[in-house]
């Protein structure tokens, strides 16, 4: 039978089991989401600020020198430095309940399942993801996969005539993977060494399950892991990914491959807050639980430990 009491009663059923529904979805990972891995995050931000200042660094200029006891001419090194600005944006996902469900789940003894606030802490993983790889048009900002002040290069042709990794090679793919590992090496004057190259999906599953030749069983990628340059010259594995977005980024809405540093220092994105729900809340005969987040887009913070390569 219902009460007028039945909307407050079923408020602090919500909000009782929320004390055991948020700590089970806090703990869970989502490992189907890859910015965790990809793209270094950082916390440290305070919760509710609105811009976050940085340096895009480039090259180090000065070099180590001999000087007397008496001499004060000790030499200094310096970098080149461009000022930028992250702006920090508020987003949310929440979920909720009417009043029916939670009257009933309530007179029969039934316990809330996390499904909805598992939903809602999912889709707040989906939007992270998406901002840290290709960025939010609406927002203006752009990711670790379309940022502008990465250089793009392009693949060059291989012995068929065209620069597409599905007419190439082994030892052409091999090839163009080197010659961008080589590239950010001799042009930061062996400062910096990508450990990191991303994929689209169709070009990752070339790569991953085409062989050598068909007397062998090494694929392409095994080969590529190997005899790469960055672990030929390091001793340590070069990471090689598959990401969504990278198959018509490229000149020409070609694919785009993209090799970097996978440090903070070079590569960074900032969620100051990373998603809460706040107190369950009645409105009319809903009951809603809002979730808040705040971040920033995708800082390139030494543009010079990264390059595209469009074309493949």
């Amino acid at each position: 039978m219902f009460t007028t009491d039945a909307p407050a009663l079923a408020l602090n059923f919500l909000r009782t089991a929320q004390n055991y529904i948020e700590p089970v979805i806090y703990k869970r990972e989502y490992p189907d989401f890859q910015y965790r891995e990809l793209v270094p995050v950082d916390n440290s931000a305070p919760e509710w600020t609105t811009a976050i200042d940085f340096f895009s660094m480039g090259d180090d200029v000065g070099e180590a020198s001999e000087f007397s006891a008496d001499g004060d001419d000790i030499p200094f090194v310096d970098f080149k430095l461009d000022n930028g600005n992250s702006r920090v944006f508020m987003a949310g996902i929440g979920y909720r309940y009417n009043l029916q469900e939670l009257a009933h789940a309530q007179a029969y003894g039934i316990t809330l399942t996390n499904d909805r606030a598992d939903a809602a802490k999912r889709k707040y993983e989906q939007f992270v993801d998406g901002v840290a790889f290709l960025g939010r048009d609406k927002l203006g900002v752009k990711g670790l996969l379309n940022t502008a002040s990465v250089t793009a290069l392009t693949a060059a042709n291989g012995a068929l005539g065209t620069a597409t990794w599905t007419t190439k090679t082994a030892d052409e793919i091999l090839k163009d993977v080197n010659d961008v590992l080589s590239v950010i090496f001799t042009a930061s004057n062996g400062i910096e060494q990508a450990d990191t190259i991303l994929l689209d999906q169709d070009r990752y599953a070339l790569i991953a399950t085409k062989r050598l030749d068909a007397t062998m069983t090494t694929t392409i990628l095994e080969h590529i892991q190997r005899a790469n340059i960055y672990t030929i010259r390091t001793g340590r594995p070069l990471t090689i990914r598959a990401v969504f977005g990278l198959e018509n980024l490229g000149a020409g809405g070609t694919h785009r491959m993209v090799a970097y540093r996978r440090t903070p220092d070079v590569v960074k994105m900032h969620i100051p807050m990373p998603h809460r729900f706040l107190q369950a809340e009645r409105r009319l005969l809903k009951f809603e639980v809002p979730g808040i987040f705040r971040l920033g887009g995708v800082e390139i913070r030494r543009p010079g430990a990264v390059r595209y390569l469009d074309g493949i």
